[in-house]
């Protein structure tokens, strides 16, 4: 079935390299910093609908 030279196609290439763990850690990294801005950016959003409501 499987000759000895049978090579993996890009996708299963690009998984093995994705799943590296300098590659991981890089992923990880950007995950983090993305939901970060999201949380910032969400109650950005927050504060500018209810500013008004706010007595300071």
């Amino acid at each position: 079935m499987n000759s000895p030279n049978d090579r993996p196609n890009l996708v299963d290439r690009f998984f093995i390299r994705l799943s590296r763990p300098e590659n991981l850690a890089r992923i990880i990294r950007w995950a983090w910093l993305i939901s970060l801005m999201m949380l910032v950016l969400g109650y950005i959003i927050i504060y500018t609908k209810v500013r008004h409501l706010i007595p300071i």
